[in-house]
């Protein structure tokens, strides 16, 4: 899709990015309230393209309910456009929303943890990269949170990737045994997806403090595990 319809928020995900990098208090609630920015510009923008575009047609009512609401326009997004984020949880955006809106309305004049950051900012690179087909993400070799994100992001892509190619619904109760029936995935593989996905959204929605640098580095290696063995 042309840069042009998400040159906005990736201009605020580039501002964030060097507050980021300045390392103060102050710098980094800039961060963090232009990449909630960032988020809410490409979901709205998404919203509003025509459909030859997007290829998603929203309904003028359901845009119109939807309104300036944040949380509104998250949830009908990812109703409507499930099949292009893959790896992606409105629950995880609603969670830094309500970080950025705790500094930005209390007034502490408190910092935000860089974890919290570097994570927020990669789901707002994925979501970018998933609507928009715009590339703002940069994968590191360690294991850390937001590389942890990126890996799930690309599993979960390839395991819808082989749904489609065997006609089985993602949708379905059942979705686990037809794919074993089927022949394109092992028990072992449900497993390490099962727990794959149990680390990721764990490790999101912890606070700063209780983060831990093992499990997502069981993780990182559980993605890399099933990435190459999905790829072929």
């Amino acid at each position: 899709m042309e840069k042009t319809w998400a040159s906005g928020a990736l201009e605020l995900l580039k501002h964030a990015d060097s507050h980021i990098e300045l390392n103060t208090a102050f710098d980094s609630r800039m961060a963090s309230i232009s990449i909630d920015n960032s988020v809410e510009t490409s979901i709205r923008v998404f919203m509003f393209l025509p459909e030859k575009i997007s290829g998603i047609k929203f309904q003028r009512k359901e845009v119109e309910e939807a309104g300036n609401s944040f949380p509104k326009m998250v949830e009908l997004v990812f109703h409507r456009v499930q099949s292009k984020l893959s790896g992606l949880n409105d629950s995880d955006i609603e969670h830094y929303h309500r970080i950025r809106n705790q500094l930005y309305h209390n007034g502490t004049g408190l910092g935000v943890d860089r974890r919290y950051l570097v994570a927020y900012r990669q789901i707002a690179a994925v979501l970018l990269d998933n609507l928009f087909g715009i590339k703002a993400v940069s994968r590191e070799a360690e294991a850390t949170l937001e590389n942890l994100i990126l890996l799930f992001n690309e599993v979960e892509t390839l395991v819808r990737e082989i749904f489609n190619y065997s006609n089985i619904d993602t949708d379905h109760t059942f979705k686990w045994e037809m794919a074993m029936r089927a022949g394109v995935l092992e028990i072992t593989d449900i497993n390490q997806l099962t727990e794959l996905r149990i680390i990721r959204n764990t490790q999101v929605h912890s606070k700063a403090e209780n983060i831990d640098r093992e499990r997502i580095k069981l993780g990182v290696q559980i993605a890399e595990d099933l990435i190459q063995k999905l790829k072929s």
